[in-house]
């Protein structure tokens, strides 16, 4: 049992239970005057430690001056000595508001390989990182160099770790190619973020192997819906379709919602080489030019996605609403789905503006879906209209409890074949948009009900509350730009404030410092409520393909209707893997999101650099 006992012993260590001190002796953490973080450096020379344990809510990150950084560099996961309040005099404890330490090891770390730009001096050679959080340039002897040429982006290997007084050193092992090529671009980042690009050939063949239709066996299990009417409404270029609506009315006049969401738990089993390679990248990555999926195309494009006219297993949440939009009843429900028509947002927004024609199709004739103008039968322009009225008070019900619509614009880069950008769209995010949003919140929200009612194991998308102090700092913020004064903890306050401002020059930045105020949503096993939704429970259900944690919802939701979740020992697994798989997909998400936004402003930049002169609106 000497390995096992070891294994644990490291874990502990990761974890922040244990800390090795002296002469291999382990140690309580708190009891040294230890802590084990996460170490997040900022491109100005400092960092904080991010404890991976926090004692309570009001622990605070630990900062770390420049000269204390020791050998870490950003990301890596270290031990931090805290000051002894004995040694500390007590009028400058009052006066220092943060907690300072010093980084005395790094238990693992995370930048091995970097990317950066090759550079030469007079007498030196070294690579300038693309991460400014990597403030340290990495020396390259010339005999390791690769005949790299100054200017080049290159992939360096650390050799030698950083010093109090000395930068890394390391050596070059692949040149990526000319700065400012779009492929060299994407490339970098994908290397930079550790992006996985590439799936194993085993992940690939299990893929293949698995079913490419749905079986005759499998339909007599599930509740047939192939003959309702049911629609999906996704980006004109999306490969992927994970959620599919359907929309009827009962006898005393109630809404019946019924949001279907592929059913990808069916092939992807437990522990097998795709859950495994799923697991690990957390997320679909969506970069301008290029998608990383989560699960290869044979799943995620083909058998999985709800592909119009074809069979398709998903799990179905069917929502009673009574007439103002309010939850009468909810059910969940394996199904089987084969959708009648597939619409893009912008066919969709010409169908509800009145800008697309309808009609009953004669038969074999196909409408072209590349169009925004389209010609629709007249039961799918109608359910369209029900589900955006629909929608309306879904979105108005929501803002009564106190929920927060920020809005932050986003842009669309629109590539050329060699992916320079063409041009800049900004999204608009339209009626159709909502109704689809409306639509996955309310089943993200029924879902999560659900499971907290029967007490399953809980993989909950949570949004802390904001802090008091930071709310108050963007109310001051306000009053010295509007001349307004506000009720920062008063969510009505904020909503009017912000649909006063909105399409104002000012409402960019306000929506943003009031993003900036809050709190990070993040995945936490148990319980959690959403602060910027109002809503007590709330999970990701609804995208299966793109994300792990709604296939891990869907996985629970499985074992209980089939009764394995009655098991002591599969409860107890969950139990002991929950923290740590919300955490590695919380990790993911913001990888994922860095990645999405730093390659986004490289492509900007480099658009811009060639206009320079020119006089923009």
């Amino acid at each position: 049992e000497y390995k096992p006992f070891c294994d644990l012993l490291h874990s502990m260590e990761f974890s922040g239970d244990i800390v090795i001190v002296k002469q291999k002796q382990y140690a309580d953490p708190k009891k040294v005057h230890l802590r084990v973080g996460t170490l997040d450096c900022n491109p100005r020379g400092f960092g904080f430690v991010v404890p991976v344990k926090r004692e309570n809510e009001d622990e605070e990150d630990v900062y770390v001056p420049g000269e204390d950084l020791g050998s870490a560099m950003h990301g890596d996961l270290v031990v931090v000595r805290l000051p002894t309040t004995a040694l500390v005099p007590r009028k400058r404890r009052e006066k220092q508001r943060r907690t300072v330490g010093q980084i005395v090891n790094v238990l693992r770390r995370e930048n091995e390989y970097v990317v950066g730009t090759f550079k030469k001096s007079k007498r030196l050679l070294y690579v300038v990182p693309d991460n400014p959080r990597l403030f340290r340039d990495v020396y390259i002897a010339e005999d390791v160099s690769k005949d790299a040429k100054p200017g080049e982006k290159v992939l360096a290997r650390i050799t030698e770790w950083p010093t109090r007084h000395l930068s890394p050193e390391g050596e070059v092992t692949e040149i990526l190619g000319e700065a400012g090529d779009p492929k060299v671009d994407l490339h970098s980042i994908i290397h930079q973020f550790k992006l996985p690009n590439s799936f194993t050939k085993k992940t690939l063949d299990e893929a293949k192997s698995l079913a490419k239709n749905v079986s005759r066996n499998e339909i007599e299990n599930r509740l047939d819906l192939r003959q309702k009417l049911i629609i999906t409404i996704d980006p004109e270029d999306a490969k992927d379709f994970d959620d599919a609506v359907s929309l009827e009315k009962d006898k005393h006049g109630n809404w019946l919602l019924g949001v279907h969401i592929a059913d990808v738990t069916h092939y992807v089993r437990p522990d097998t080489f795709v859950d495994n390679e799923a697991r690990h990248r957390g997320t679909s990555v969506y970069l301008p030019g290029k998608v990383i999926p989560m699960l290869p195309e044979a799943l995620s494009n083909n058998i999985c996605s709800l592909k119009e006219g074809e069979d398709r297993l998903t799990k179905s949440v069917f929502m009673t609403l009574d007439r103002d939009g309010n939850i009468v009843k909810s059910e969940i429900k394996h199904s089987v789905i084969n959708v009648t028509k597939r619409l893009t947002y912008e066919q969709a927004s010409a169908i509800l503006t009145g800008n697309a024609a309808t009609h009953a199709p004669a038969d074999g004739e196909h409408s072209d879906a590349g169009k925004a103008s389209i010609t629709v039968p007249d039961e799918v322009a109608e359910i369209l209209q029900s589900l955006a009225r629909l929608a309306e008070k879904l979105f108005k019900n929501r803002l009564e409890r106190g929920a927060l619509e920020l809005d932050i614009p986003e842009v669309s880069l629109k590539l050329d074949k060699r992916g320079y950008v063409e041009n800049i769209v900004k999204v608009e995010r339209d009626v159709s948009h909502k109704l689809i949003e409306e639509c996955m919140l309310m089943a993200n929200e029924a879902v999560a009900t659900f499971m907290f009612e029967k007490e399953m194991p809980l993989l909950s998308r949570a949004h802390p509350e904001p802090e008091e102090e930071d709310m108050r700092d963007f109310a001051t913020f306000i009053q010295g730009l509007e001349q307004k004064k506000i009720d920062p903890l008063n969510n009505k306050h904020l909503q009017k404030l912000l649909e006063k401002i909105r399409g104002k020059p000012e409402a960019y930045t306000i929506n943003l410092v009031l993003l900036k105020s809050m709190k990070q949503a993040v995945y936490m096993a148990g319980e959690g409520r959403h602060f910027a939704l109002a809503m007590d429970h709330y999970s990701h259900f609804t995208s299966p393909i793109r994300r792990y944690p709604d296939l891990i919802v869907h996985r629970i939701l499985d074992q209980y209707f089939s009764g394995e979740l009655a098991s002591h020992h599969i409860r107890k697994r969950w139990d002991d893997c929950m923290q740590e798989w919300a955490s590695h997909c919380s990790m993911t998400e913001r990888r994922a999101d860095d990645a999405e936004r730093e390659i986004t402003k490289l492509k900007l930049l480099r658009f811009f650099e060639g206009e320079l002169g020119s006089v923009f609106d």
